[in-house]
């Protein structure tokens, strides 16, 4: 069987991870790794659905959703700590920044837990832990402020140095405006804002001052004027020499403050994991939640591992193309099929719908799988090894083989291996070969996995396999409903909308058929609907009545 990875697009997978969104990083993350349970894993998938279910519950009522709207807008802002998580770890250390996105990361965690102890149902498995001993690290101060600063409470070293600086800096700032003020009053110039003195080019003997001064330098010159800045005195280079030299022992200080904060988190690395964890999960149920109510889910039954296989669903629906109908102004169509160990057929018209019925019920077994309530009225479903769709989409060129060739390719990978419990969904198996030796290859394979302990459901146009003993047969109800004057009418307004009116009659739901009953000529009747010459309809009409065969 291929990973189950390979058919996350096929099987509508890729919409419904899309479509769950997690707010936070953590959620998303998880998201990443999610696996679909399989067989032998019944019990874990009830858990799982249960906490689905509880978040649906609470969900229901207008205080529950609006708390949990504020969780989900804390979890959104939370930033992730994980890349920082994992370099204190492995005996790194974190910047002020970092430690700074900790300390938020603590204040959504204490926000989240207040609010979740408004909900006691969740507090267990989904509150964060408590964080009172970290916190207070990183607030040495007890400003109660979400920013972070490597305070001087942190080493009366560095607070000495910090206090040094200061005083160095303002004595520094005293003597430059001391300078400054003496070599004014030498030149008779006023210095401006930008500490420098402008001089107009034509102003020669003051130019001239200035510079046999020895006090100035030129810093600036435009075509009309010369600026000027005092040079610094030996005592200023001094002072601002011992500052930067203070300010290295301050960086080298600060240094040893944030490698001793990593060791002093590294302890509650266990309680961060652990936080992550509870509010990734959180955040990944609570998102299965609001989706189950936006797509109108139903949670699905499992079925006990020790049972036969079996799959069925009521008034389904496929979330992804029922929202490309509404954009046209368009219904889905809810189907419902039961299908247990071995092969179950579809037949029907097409643009009946049949392709759609397999992906409905590959979507629906795997969403199951992955812990989602399913948009069904009902499902009930066991747990399989691997779920495969093959729908022969084909393009020309991009494997070097015809259709038919890549047709049986993905088959060969996908057939279940001996005693596997998978459910292969095949649409119109072996419809690019010639009739004869596709149908035979169609049968031939229809009783090879009717051997296996998967289920099958393949769609066809090849009647002598709904013939087949051992195989269920279920059909699209089609146009088999709608009566020929009905259909007459709507053929003469259809003009060249023929199509939108065809899918506008066409029932898309599945009927089971038994052995005895007569198989639908669905496409005779879609062939004049879409306007094929009468002559060839009539034609064909007559020959499958002459040779009575496919």
């Amino acid at each position: 069987m291929r990973p189950w990875s390979e058919q996350s697009a096929v099987l509508g997978l890729s919409y419904f991870f899309t479509s769950l969104n997690p707010a936070s990083p953590y959620g998303r993350a998880q998201l990443t790794r999610l696996v679909p349970y399989v067989p032998g894993e019944e019990a874990l998938l009830e858990e799982e659905l249960l906490a689905v279910g509880l978040f649906v519950t609470l969900l229901e009522s207008s205080a529950s959703d609006a708390r949990l709207a504020k969780v989900r807008h804390h979890l959104a802002q939370i930033p992730d700590w994980r890349e920082q998580f994992n370099r204190v770890a492995a005996g790194g250390t974190l910047s002020d920044a970092e430690l700074f996105t900790l300390k938020q990361n603590l204040f959504f965690f204490a926000d989240i837990k207040n609010l979740l102890a408004e909900e006691p149902t969740l507090v267990a498995d989904f509150a964060p832990p408590d964080f009172s001993a970290l916190m207070a690290l990183l607030d040495p101060e007890k400003t109660g402020s979400p920013s972070f600063y490597l305070s001087d409470a942190y080493s009366p070293r560095l607070a000495a140095i910090r206090r040094h600086i200061r005083d160095e800096r303002k004595e520094a700032t005293r003597l430059s405006l001391t300078l400054q003020e003496k070599a004014a009053r030498t030149v008779a110039l006023a210095f401006n804002f930008s500490g420098e003195v402008t001089v107009p080019r034509r102003e020669v003997k003051v130019i001239a001052g200035l510079e046999e001064s020895g006090l100035f330098a030129l810093s600036r010159e435009t075509y009309t004027d010369l600026s000027y800045t005092r040079k610094p005195t030996a005592q200023e280079v001094a002072k601002a020499a011992h500052i930067e030299t203070q300010k290295r022992l301050e960086h080298e200080e600060e240094e040893k403050v944030r490698r001793q904060l990593a060791e002093d988190i590294r302890p509650s690395l266990p309680l961060l994991g652990q936080a992550m964890a509870r509010l990734g999960r959180l955040d990944l149920t609570l998102s299965k939640a609001l989706l189950a109510r936006r797509w109108r889910g139903t949670r699905p039954s499992i079925v006990s591992g020790d049972r036969p296989l079996q799959f069925s669903m009521t008034a389904a629906r496929h979330p992804e193309v029922e929202a490309a109908l509404r954009a046209e102004g368009l219904e889905f169509t809810p189907i419902g099929v039961t299908l247990t160990r071995g092969v179950t057929v579809i037949t029907g018209a097409n643009m009946g719908g049949k392709t759609v019925a397999l992906g409905t019920v590959g979507l629906l077994a795997a969403l199951a799988a992955y812990g989602m309530y399913v948009p069904a009225e009902a499902c009930r479903t066991s747990l399989f090894q691997g779920i495969t769709l093959l729908t022969g989409e084909y393009r020309p060129g991009a494997s070097g083989l015809s259709r038919f060739g890549q047709e049986i390719v993905n088959l060969n990978q996908s057939l279940p291996a001996g005693q596997s419990r998978s459910l292969l969904l095949i649409d119109e198996f072996a419809a690019s070969t010639n009739p004869r030796e596709g149908s035979a290859l169609a049968q031939a394979l229809v009783e090879h996995l009717d051997q296996t302990e998967s289920i099958t459901m393949l769609t066809t146009h090849y009647e002598r396999l709904a013939r087949l003993g051992a195989v269920a047969h279920w059909q699209v109800v089609g146009l088999s409903q709608v009566p020929s004057a009905v259909l007459a009418q709507a053929l003469a307004a259809a003009g060249s909308d023929a199509i939108n009116h065809l899918s506008k009659l066409m029932d898309y739901r599945l009927f089971r058929v038994e052995p005895s009953e007569a198989h639908s000529r669905e496409a005779l009747r879609v062939a004049r609907f879409l306007g094929l010459p009468e002559s060839i309809v009539e034609r064909a009409l007559s020959l499958l009545q002459v040779k009575g065969e496919e």
